[in-house]
């Protein structure tokens, strides 16, 4: 038995529309933690990274790691500054 292909009067979507703008604001609005008292270099993190690891980095992989470092924190500081509703939730709750 072959089955033939539904048609459906709904166009399919094939590219989802993103927008950056709300972040790019909450990004704007960001402020660097105060409690802080120093800020740590990129160096630090990485060998502090490495020591807690127990993990060698050779010194050719330090510039390629301190671009996908500053990267990471990059994004996730903008993950951060997004504000969320209190009944966010954090995972789709899927009920049997």
């Amino acid at each position: 038995m072959t089955r033939r292909p539904v048609k459906s009067k709904k166009p399919v979507r094939t590219e989802a529309k993103v927008t950056t703008k709300p972040l790019r604001k909450a990004a704007a609005k960001a402020t660097p933690n105060p409690s802080l008292k120093r800020q740590v270099s990129l160096d630090e993190m990485i060998a502090a990274g490495a020591r807690a690891l127990d993990f060698t980095v050779d010194k050719a992989w330090l510039p390629a790691v301190r671009a996908h470092l500053e990267v990471t924190l990059r994004l996730g500081s903008l993950v951060a500054a997004f504000a969320l509703p209190d009944d966010a939730e954090p995972a789709p709750v899927f009920k049997a």
